[in-house]
């Protein structure tokens, strides 16, 4: 008779063997990739784009810093009249946490929970790609704003705060003249005067919109006077800059036709994030390698620099002009295509100072 306990352990046993001697497989193939195109005629053509792929490490809060943050955080129904020091209140948080933890551990005991396969080391290692530099490379710097209505009160504070020292004294005796004007009474007093000062008319239009819209309609169509929004743009800030390089690969030999699959694969290696499994299901995702770019020709910079980026889009597209193998059944040509973005948005002192 199969002892069950004995037979799990058995196949996981297999499994992790079988995963070790895939793994030693991938990092063999991988120690002879040199993840470069083109391989042939190097020097027809001195523009270089590198790419370098580097996983970040994430910063571990310490549990000072995490006493500091959630000591606040306690609900009430955790307080009682009867509390303690500080110290001793942060005691029993972890005790209750550790066993609610111990818990869960007893819950999900003799559960088989699936076991996650380790990545090969070099993902994320610093890993480094070299293509040509394509024809076409886009810079587009962006700042966006949006409109905002200041109206009457916003004017007259807008030209209270740009009259200099005297502003504080000007927005007083402005603002207390629009309130006096802005009243009910203001609007009957305009009305009983006819309409007949442009100052009386821009009251009462913009009292009426507040009480009635049909009013105000009366008002603006029969004096010819609309009220002016006095419209601003206000800054959002920078947007994120994004980058897009498209590569045509050609090869013309089995190790050049076997380096572009290599490529491929690189880029669609560091581009996807991790999973991080608690147990046994997928809880989150850990942030995918930053690419480090760099152009250059003939072994000088151009153009501007890059900052950190992610890549968000590998486009791959097989045989574009027909389809046709070579003699080894790789494809004639493939077609790459890169979306990148930047992890945060440039400011003037990049541009001035970093050469962004």
């Amino acid at each position: 008779m199969v002892d069950p306990l004995n037979d799990a352990i058995a196949r996981t046993g297999v499994a992790s063997v079988k995963n070790s001697m895939q793994l030693n497989r991938l990092e063999k193939r991988s120690a002879k990739q040199r993840l470069r195109y083109p391989l042939e005629d190097q020097d027809d053509y001195k523009g270089r784009i590198s790419f370098i792929a580097k996983q970040e490490e994430g910063v571990t809060i310490q549990q000072t810093f995490k006493d500091a943050l959630f000591s606040s955080t306690t609900s009430s129904s955790e307080a009682s009249s009867e509390a303690g020091p500080p110290d001793l209140n942060r005691q029993l948080q972890r005790d209750a946490k550790k066993r609610q933890q111990e818990n869960i551990r007893s819950a999900i005991k003799g559960v088989n929970l699936p076991q996650q396969q380790k990545l090969p080391s070099y993902i994320g290692s610093g890993r480094k790609c070299v293509l040509y530099l394509p024809n076409t490379i886009q810079f587009q710097d962006a700042v966006s704003y949006s409109n905002i209505d200041l109206g009457l009160l916003g004017g007259v504070a807008e030209a209270a705060l740009n009259s200099g020292a005297s502003g504080r004294e000007a927005l007083g005796a402005l603002a207390n003249a629009a309130t006096s004007i802005f009243t009910a009474d203001g609007l009957v007093e305009a009305f009983n005067s006819g309409l007949q000062s442009q100052g009386a008319q821009v009251a009462a239009l913009r009292l009426a919109r507040r009480l009635n819209s049909e009013v105000a309609g009366a008002i603006t169509t029969t004096t010819g006077i609309a009220l002016n929004p006095n419209k601003r743009a206000a800054l959002q800030g920078p947007n994120l800059r994004t980058f897009r390089f498209s590569f045509k690969m050609i090869p013309t030999t089995h190790e050049e036709a076997e380096e572009i699959k290599a490529i491929v694969q690189f880029f669609r290696e560091e581009m996807h994030p991790e999973n991080v499994r608690e147990l046994g299901i997928n809880s989150a995702l850990r942030y995918p390698s930053k690419f480090f770019i760099k152009m250059t020709y003939n072994g000088k910079k151009v153009a501007h620099n890059i900052l950190p980026s992610f890549l968000t889009d590998v486009n791959v597209v097989y045989n574009a002009s027909g389809m046709s193998f070579h003699k080894d059944g790789n494809f004639q040509e493939t077609d790459l295509s890169l979306a990148f973005t930047e992890e945060r948005t440039l400011n003037k002192r990049d541009v001035a100072l970093g050469g962004y």
